[in-house]
Order: C-alpha cells, then structure tokens, then sequence
C-alpha cells in the first residue's frame, strides 16, 4: 500500500485567489462601514480585520507558493487548466456588478441611500449560490445564506425602525463572514 505525498487533502481549486478576493471584501465591508463607530470601536473592528486578511493573505500566498514549486517538479505541470475562474464565473461577476450599482442607485433615487448596505450583502450574499453551483463547493451556499441572510436584515433593521443597525447587520457582520469564509476555505477539503 504506497501513498503518494500530494494524496493529502489540498484546499479546492483557486481558494487561495478566492480566499484573497473574498477577504479583501471583507475587510472593506468592515473599512466602509465601520466609518460611524466610536474611535474605539472603529479601531476594534479594523484591528481584528486586519489581522484576519493578514493570517489570509500568509495562507494563501504559501499555498500558491507551493504549487508553483510543485508544479515546477511535475512532468504534467504544462497539462494543466486555465484555473477555476472561466467565463461562468466572470458572467456571475458582470451580473453581480449591474445588480449592485442598479440597486444602489434605484434605493438613492427612492431617497434611502442607507439601504445601499443592506442591498450590497444582499447581492453578495446572493451571489455565492451561483458561485457554489459553478465551483460545486457546498461552503458557498452556506456563505451565501448567511450574507444574504445580513442583507435581509439590514432591510428588516430600516422597516422597523432602526436604521442605525443597518451598517452593523448589513456590513460588518459580513465582512467579518467573508474574512471567516476566507480562512475556512484554505482549509483542506477531504475527498474533492
């Protein structure tokens, strides 16, 4: 019974660029919105969301580094795909962008701007359920359940008359989500 080194569970295709987009995310949810806190505050949230992208970036960055070195070691390194972000993904993305500045705009012109946040998780949130289906990663959907799930709360935050939560419920909340699901997502995966 001989086991190769590589047969160890790897994180899944692209997490490493995904983990580092969806960080980046979030700690410009956490930058953004965070803006209305206390000094205190504000520099509570930036200084856990920093360290949070900083333990991402570390992670991502050694794990890319080890592939290219593996890579370089194989035979088969010239066989190997485009990587995971393909047309699918960027028709995602160019849908996500419309919905985003469309809704932002439509909510402004309504005359409630501070809808924009809880419309941003909203359509983030959302998004990932395509994204889960694509990559055929089932953390995704989960992650979009919970951001969307922020969306719709900063929208049930305005209609009850606490408009003053939206920024906390549809913004901080999921970018500290996003930094979470880009920690978890280097996370090896067991039988991919």
């Amino acid at each position: 019974m001989t086991h190769a080194v590589h047969s160890r569970p790897q994180p899944a295709a692209g997490a490493e660029i995904g983990s580092l987009i969806g960080g980046a995310f979030g700690l410009v949810f956490l930058i953004v919105n965070s803006a209305g806190f206390s000094t205190l505050g504000r520099t509570l949230v930036l200084i856990v969301g920093i360290a949070a992208f900083a333990a991402i970036a570390f992670l991502a960055l050694r794990g890319l580094g080890r592939m290219k070195r593996a890579q370089a070691q194989t035979a088969d390194s010239q066989v190997r795909t485009g990587g995971p972000f393909g047309r699918s993904y960027w028709i995602i993305v160019a849908i996500e962008a419309v919905a985003l500045f469309g809704g932002i705009r439509l909510l402004s012109g309504m005359g409630h701007p501070e809808l924009g946040v809880a419309w941003v998780a909203f359509v983030v949130g959302t998004h990932f359920y395509a994204l889960g289906s694509v990559f055929k990663l089932g953390r995704f959907h989960i992650l979009a359940t919970v951001v969307t799930l922020c969306g719709i709360a900063g929208f049930i935050a305005f209609f009850a008359g606490a408009p003053d939560f939206i920024p906390v419920l549809g913004g901080i909340i999921p970018g500290f989500v996003l930094l979470a699901f880009g920690l978890w997502a280097l996370v090896p995966l067991e039988g991919h």
